[in-house]
């Protein structure tokens, strides 16, 4: 008996076998017709046989059911058979991924790329800016500051310049792992390995230290020529300390020194400390006319200790011992009225305070004395630009 299945009973189990078969991976042969494919599914009895021929659906009995699909494209024959592998048709990528290269020894390596070890490869344009893609610290310290420091003797060059295993600011690298520079404040002396004379923070001429970090030497001299306490014979218009001022940068001028000069002088409570311009802390050097040194800076001036004795005149001859107009006290400040009514008068009765080219220490501007406006004295004449 053949079994006779109606079309709702084939809809159903059609679709399922018809997933089955794509799913199975079946898809056109060559020579097979691939724009319109139709499939005729049948189910049977066990008993039951059915019959197909080339040119019409299959049939089972009397009643027949027909599913048509539309052509698969290969990108679309992918499944999962059985497993949870998923198989894609086409070429496979078989790339790996590497790690960055960077062994962080300080020697950019042939396999090292600056984007990948900027620790070994870190390069230097300077310009200011410290370009974090190309530039480090140890690389350019010009233009990278240290950002940190952990002071253990190994240099770290994506945040220090150097590390040398302790917090001393005065040799080659300073306590925050800077390069110990010009100009940055600290002093890298030739004691400690540098070339610093000195170093005020900052790299401006005219100040004592220079931008190269070197002393600027002043002169100081003790005129040849005596005055009494009014500064005559008179140059111009001149009165008063610019009297004297002008005696000292004649007397400068004729021994071919360069710079401007004035002279260690008081005048009520103008004073040098005042008048002459020069910062307490000015690092200059002062020196005689024949190169001696007098005192290391503006404060060694001042402190009342000077090296030596100020006696050589403006051409570096050594003169005797002699008394000097200075109304000063040693620290470069005024005694007050004692100024041969302010360094204009000759008068017997007037009286003017001195020092003496005798000593070094504070009396060589400050005797405690005083001596009448006829008297003769010399002048320290002291350079101060």
């Amino acid at each position: 008996m053949q079994a006779t299945i109606s079309p709702s009973q084939l809809l159903v189990p059609a679709f399922l076998v018809a997933v089955a078969s794509i799913s199975s991976g079946c898809v056109p042969r060559s020579g097979e017709t691939t724009d319109d494919m139709t499939t005729v599914l049948t189910d049977s009895d066990s008993d039951s046989e059915a019959t197909t021929d080339d040119t019409a659906p299959t049939t089972l009995g009397t009643t027949t059911s027909t599913v048509t699909t539309e052509p698969l494209t290969t990108s679309e024959v992918s499944s999962t058979t059985g497993s949870d592998t998923d198989t894609t048709t086409g070429d496979s990528d078989t790339s790996t991924t590497e790690d960055p290269i960077c062994d962080y020894d300080g020697v950019c390596d042939d396999d090292e790329h600056v984007a990948d070890c900027l620790h070994d490869c870190g390069g230097c344009e300077p310009d200011g800016v410290c370009d974090g893609a190309f530039e480090n610290p140890f690389a350019c310290p010009s233009d990278c500051p240290a950002t940190d420091c952990d002071g253990d003797g190994s240099v770290d060059a994506l945040g220090e310049q150097c590390d040398d295993g302790n917090a001393d600011d005065d040799d080659a690298c300073t306590a925050t792992c800077d390069l110990n520079v010009c100009g940055d404040g600290f002093l890298y002396s030739t004691e400690n390995g540098g070339t610093e004379e000195c170093d005020d923070g900052n790299l401006d001429d005219g100040d004592g230290c220079t931008s190269k970090c070197e002393r600027e030497v002043r002169r100081v001299f003790l005129s040849s020529v005596s005055f009494s306490g009014d500064f005559s014979p008179k140059i111009g218009q001149f009165e008063g300390v610019q009297q004297a001022d002008a005696q000292c940068q004649l007397l400068a001028d004729d021994a071919d020194l360069s710079g401007l000069f004035m002279a260690w002088l008081s005048q009520g409570e103008t004073a040098p400390k005042n008048r002459f311009g020069v910062d307490e802390g000015f690092l200059g050097r002062y020196e005689l006319s024949n190169g001696v040194v007098v005192a290391e800076s503006w404060a060694d001036l001042t402190s009342g200790e000077l090296l030596s004795e100020i006696r050589t005149s403006e051409t570096g001859e050594d003169l005797a011992i002699s008394l000097v107009w200075t109304n000063t006290t040693k620290t470069g400040s005024s005694k007050g009225s004692f100024d041969c009514a302010g360094w204009s008068s000759a008068d017997p009765e007037d009286s003017g305070a001195y020092g003496s080219s005798k000593y070094k220490d504070a009396r060589w501007t400050d005797s405690n004395s005083l001596v009448p406006c006829t008297s003769t004295a010399r002048v320290y004449c002291v350079q101060v630009e």
